[in-house]
C-alpha cells in the first residue's frame, strides 16, 4: 500500500477541524502568537509541524494525567 502524503501546511478552517476547534479559534491564536502562519498573497496557511509542535506544547488535561497514572 502506497504512503499517504501529507500536507505541508493547512488552510485555517483545516487546522481547526483537525485540533477539532473553531476556526475563528485558530485565527485568534495566530494573532496571539500561539501558533505561526504564512501568508501567500491572499492565503493564510498554517505548516503541519507548527500545528504538531503546539499539539506538542498543549498540557494533558487532568483526567488524562489521572489515566496515565493509573497504568504505571
Amino acid at each position: 500500500m502506497a504512503d499517504a502524503v501529507r500536507p505541508l501546511a493547512y488552510r485555517p478552517k483545516d487546522a481547526a477541524t483537525m485540533l477539532g476547534i473553531s476556526r475563528s479559534l485558530i485565527y485568534q491564536m495566530v494573532a496571539e502568537g500561539q501558533i505561526a502562519s504564512k501568508k501567500f498573497g491572499a492565503v493564510t496557511v498554517i505548516p503541519h509541524d507548527e500545528l504538531q509542535r503546539f499539539l506538542d506544547s498543549v498540557e494533558p488535561s487532568p483526567a488524562t494525567k489521572a489515566a496515565q497514572a493509573s497504568i504505571k
